[in-house]
């Protein structure tokens, strides 16, 4: 994370294929390679171009700024959970005045904005008002059903795979560890996105009494992360909102119980008895309760929440129903006829982007 670097083993800048499923092209980009990006969609002729997010300069504005200059291309752009109510509080001012440029130059009507399910559209529509959405779910990544871990009561091992930043609430989970009495060892992967943040975290965890053990384990390669999971009791991934929540589904479907918010698309592991969701509000408190009562549980209840566990996950989605929304989100249509990059300055009082 935040790393200038090309990763070990990728070619730049040529087209190479991947895995015999498609032709895949890692773009170096800088701002003196600019014209490279529009050189390769003059040459690919796409039908269709996905913008994956929404703050990147290169990897969002850029390429929606080349495609709308060519009337014959259809550009889906997906929010992937940044405009959740919980996104748009970490850093608000800079993405409030982004957000109002993008109302401003109307580029939110010449796109289709994709969500993955009809709480992403209520959050895409709060924020940009009167636009077209389509809904695609997320294609999950399914591990195998590990071996229920052997389980004691007033022992649990914890564990999360997530970017160490705000959004993941880590901090919350220390704050929540101070008040637990059990034996309890909490297993952290992944890369520190926010450094000040994990500074914070680190001089809480410092202090933890010494029944408490946390171990940071740095970032996880993903063939690992079976492994990974193997060696936790329950996953845990509070965080302040999730698009989808990849990592959660995968903990699911490995048969581990998790601890997650209620702002997350898994807001009824509890009635499901496949984990425990918590409100934001209040959130070491429902934490440290949550933690508590995974730690007290002895061998047969915990064995349940692992079966349950992988029901929710395998019942969580339908590849042929994905496929169908997908088709249709990637199907060439007519291009909205409006001018492009023209501001909308006789409506600029209008907030809501209607």
């Amino acid at each position: 994370m935040n790393e200038t670097e090309t990763l070990k083993g990728i070619k730049t800048n040529e087209w190479i294929n991947w895995e015999g499923k498609a032709d895949v092209y890692y773009w170096n980009y800088s701002f003196s390679q600019r014209k490279e990006l529009m050189e390769l969609i003059k040459l690919v002729k796409p039908d269709t171009i996905f913008i994956n997010g929404l703050y990147s300069f290169y990897f969002n504005l850029l390429p929606l700024w080349y495609s709308l200059k060519t009337s014959q291309i259809k550009v889906v752009w997906s929010a992937r959970g940044m405009l959740h109510r919980g996104a748009l509080a970490q850093k608000a001012f800079k993405k409030k005045i982004f957000l109002s440029l993008i109302k401003l130059f109307r580029l939110h009507k010449k796109v289709v904005w994709h969500a993955t399910d009809e709480r992403e559209v209520h959050f895409i529509k709060q924020t940009m008002g009167d636009v077209q959405v389509m809904i695609a779910g997320n294609y999950p990544n399914l591990i195998e059903q590990l071996p229920v871990q052997t389980k004691i009561s007033g022992q649990l091992v914890l564990g999360s795979v997530a970017l160490i930043s705000p959004m993941k609430n880590h901090k919350a989970i220390v704050e929540a560890l101070q008040n637990c009495s059990a034996s309890i060892k909490w297993l952290i992967y992944g890369p520190v996105k926010d450094d000040a943040y994990w500074n914070e975290c680190l001089q809480l965890i410092h202090q933890l009494p010494s029944n408490i053990e946390v171990v940071y384990k740095g970032e996880l390669p993903p063939p690992h992360l079976s492994t990974a999971l193997d060696q936790m009791h329950v996953f845990i991934m509070p965080s302040e909102s999730e698009n989808f929540g990849h990592a959660i589904l995968e903990a699911l479907s490995a048969g581990k119980p998790v601890i997650t918010t209620t702002t997350t698309p898994f807001h009824q592991l509890t009635q499901q008895k496949a984990g425990i969701a918590v409100d934001v509000d209040g959130l070491e408190a429902s934490l440290t309760r949550a933690i508590d009562h995974f730690s007290a549980m002895p061998q047969d209840p915990y064995n349940e929440f692992c079966r349950q566990a992988v029901v929710v996950a395998k019942n969580h989605v339908s590849i042929d129903e994905l496929t169908g929304q997908y088709r249709k989100l990637f199907q060439p249509i007519t291009k909205i006829s409006e001018p492009i990059f023209a501001p909308n300055l006789k409506n600029q009082h209008d907030r809501t982007g209607n």
